[in-house]
């Protein structure tokens, strides 16, 4: 019983390189965005799902008690964080739904793409009993696999 494909389609060149300047001019439209090194990142103080209400309270706070605030807080910078804050993760809402979905898509073609050249690796392994030419291009694609298990495809004819 063949397998079912779980994805076909195609990507035009011109459309890919439409995705390519659409995510580019995004890029662009924040150029404030920075790269934190690994270090950076341990080091620095998180702010999770349960922090976004602490974080809006405080807010709240010291803008309704601003003669109670250090004389060097600067409210308006903190409410500049919060609200960007906020509106870049609506942004990356939307990113990682498309980063979700192209993860799925390349993992399902990948899916196939293996299938497919698992098939076709079972069916030359046939050929090549009486073919030499065929034998040296199954050669060639079995260096693929030395070092690993045998593909899925040749356990499941043995079995």
């Amino acid at each position: 019983m063949a397998k079912k494909n779980k994805i076909s389609a195609t990507l035009s060149d011109a459309d890919k390189a439409v995705a390519i300047t659409s995510i580019q001019a995004a890029k662009a439209k924040l150029p404030f965005l920075i790269s934190l090194t690994i270090d950076e990142r341990k080091k620095e103080r998180k702010m999770a799902s349960k922090s976004v209400d602490y974080v809006k309270q405080s807010l709240r706070g010291a803008k309704t008690f601003p003669k109670q605030m250090r004389g060097d807080f600067d409210t308006p910078e903190f409410e500049k964080d919060v609200t960007l804050i906020s509106q870049l993760w609506d942004v990356r809402t939307e990113a990682m739904g498309l980063v979700e979905l192209l993860d799925d898509t390349i993992m399902a073609a990948g899916a196939d793409a293996m299938q497919a050249a698992d098939d076709v690796y079972n069916t030359l392994k046939v050929a090549a009993k009486n073919n030499a030419n065929v034998k040296t291009a199954l050669d060639e694609i079995g260096k693929y696999y030395e070092g690993q298990k045998k593909p899925r495809a040749a356990k499941e004819k043995k079995a």
